[in-house]
């Protein structure tokens, strides 16, 4: 995947990369809650349409809106990526976890006709599939619709592992009558801050009340 070299010379995250390098889990996660209602009002009037690739397609959406999420360590650099794959994790029949990667595209149809197709072939392969050949213009995404969890953490390889790491739970419904979800966020400190992460969210909802 195409990507461009950080000249950390004169890049102004370069200190706090070094700070954060020295922790032994510079990671972190942020859980908030996203409003679907019109996601899951568009479920109901279609029954062809697919809330869980709306859910998808919003997260791309707010990945590809935030320019830190596309920031990577590799070694003693730093890269950025303006194009992202989503790598959904997926479940066979057999209850193994299998891993898809679905490349983006702005427009919803487009993105999620390749995507069922994508899906598709890997339940059909039922192959672990785990990476894009080592590369790391990726954001790993997940669904847990069993439960409305309050906080949500991933394994990472190591400290200097960037890939953002993006979860949604269960659509839950409130007193007011609006659906909601809590989405996590993990991604590392010496990349992206809070302000980033607060963008996201922002990015996905706006993401997810145009549908």
């Amino acid at each position: 995947m195409a990507f461009i070299e950080i000249d950390l010379a004169t890049w102004p995250r370069r200190e706090t990369l070094e700070l954060f390098r020295r922790c032994q889990k510079p990671q972190y996660a942020v859980t908030s809650r996203i409003d679907v209602s019109r996601i899951l009002a568009r479920r109901a009037a279609d029954t062809a349409f697919s809330s869980y690739l709306a859910c998808t397609y919003a997260t791309g959406s707010a990945v590809h809106a935030v320019p830190e999420l596309g920031y990577r360590i590799r070694g003693e650099t730093v890269v950025r990526h303006q194009n992202i794959v989503l790598s959904p994790t997926l479940q066979f029949s057999d209850g193994r976890l299998g891993f898809t990667y679905l490349d983006w595209h702005p427009d919803f149809d487009r993105f999620a006709t390749k995507a069922r197709a994508m899906i598709a072939e890997t339940l059909a392969l039922g192959l672990l599939k785990p990476g894009v050949d080592g590369d790391d213009g990726v954001a790993f995404l997940s669904c847990q619709p069993w439960m409305d969890f309050t906080a949500f953490d991933n394994p990472v390889f190591d400290s200097d592992d960037s890939v953002p790491r993006i979860c949604w739970g269960r659509y839950t419904k409130g007193d007011d009558g609006r659906w909601t979800m809590a989405v996590a966020l993990q991604v590392h400190h010496g990349l992206l801050d809070g302000y980033h992460v607060s963008q996201f969210f922002q990015e996905m909802q706006a993401a997810a009340d145009r549908f």
